[in-house]
This record gives structure tokens, C-alpha cells and sequence, in this order.
């Protein structure tokens, strides 16, 4: 399987097939990218629109957080490729809760020692019984991934 490559980025040639632009126009667009002079590189990213801009600020932010090198050029190639995949398509983004409630619960999980319901219900501002929901849920997470592991 060939892929395409541009800096730290590589994307298998299977995953192309899905984009709206073929490999080679997306590969010409990201050396593009790449080449761009600052002042150049400047004026296009401000000329994309505002949403792609604020994609390519937390994906930059993000890589910065994880110390990646050369975060800029990477957001930017990131946001270009989704741009090509996504771009035109009316699809819906969660907000974020369900993603933020699904780590609470893997948290409680971890903190929960059988005989701390009252605490973990104070300390997430949650009742006893939605905290031991949490934990039969989680628990039963807990066992299917195990018994995968088995077959």
C-alpha cells in the first residue's frame, strides 16, 4: 500500500479513495502548502473561511499541547486534507458533552474502591444511584473488553 506523504502526515492510498479530489490533486495541493512562502502562507490561511480557520487553531493548539514538532505546517495540512474529505458536506459535530460525560465515567470507574459511592457522588455532583449506574455501566465495559481478549 503506497502513501502519500508530506512531512509528518501520511495517509494510506485506501483512505484517498473516500476524498472528493484524487490522491495526486491532494498530494499537488499539501506540496503547495508547503512551499508557500510566509507572507503567502499568511494571506491564504486568511482567506479561508472563518471554520476552517478555527479547525486548523485548535488542531494547531492541540499539536502544540502534545509537542509536535512543526505544529503550524501540520494543522494547516490537516485542515487541507480534511477540507478536501469534509468540504461541502453538511455533517454534524457534537458538542462535546457526551465526549466530556464518557470520561467522568471512565474516571469514577477508576476512582471507585466498592465503598466510596457517597464520596464519588460528592465529588462529581452526581446522586449515589446515577453513580452506581456509572459503575455498572462501566463494569460491564470493563468485562466485554476482557472477554475479547479471550477469543
Amino acid at each position: 500500500m503506497s502513501k502519500l506523504k508530506h512531512d509528518t502526515v501520511s495517509v494510506p492510498d485506501s483512505q484517498l479513495d473516500l476524498l472528493s479530489t484524487s490522491a495526486a490533486e491532494l498530494e499537488q495541493a499539501l506540496e503547495t502548502l508547503a512551499t508557500l512562502k510566509p507572507d503567502e502562507r499568511e494571506d491564504f490561511i486568511r482567506r479561508w473561511p472563518s471554520t476552517l480557520q478555527s479547525l486548523c487553531d485548535v488542531m494547531r493548539q492541540t499539536l502544540k499541547q502534545y509537542e509536535i514538532d512543526n505544529a503550524d505546517n501540520v494543522s494547516e495540512a490537516l485542515a487541507t486534507s480534511l477540507s478536501a474529505y469534509l468540504g461541502g458536506r453538511d455533517i454534524y459535530i457534537p458538542n462535546g458533552e457526551r465526549l466530556k460525560d464518557a470520561l467522568r465515567d471512565i474516571r469514577i470507574w477508576r476512582e471507585f474502591k466498592g465503598n466510596n459511592l457517597e464520596q464519588l457522588s460528592r465529588d462529581y455532583g452526581l446522586t449515589e444511584r446515577r453513580i452506581s449506574q456509572i459503575v455498572a455501566e462501566q463494569r460491564a465495559a470493563f468485562v466485554a473488553r476482557k472477554q475479547r481478549r479471550l477469543f
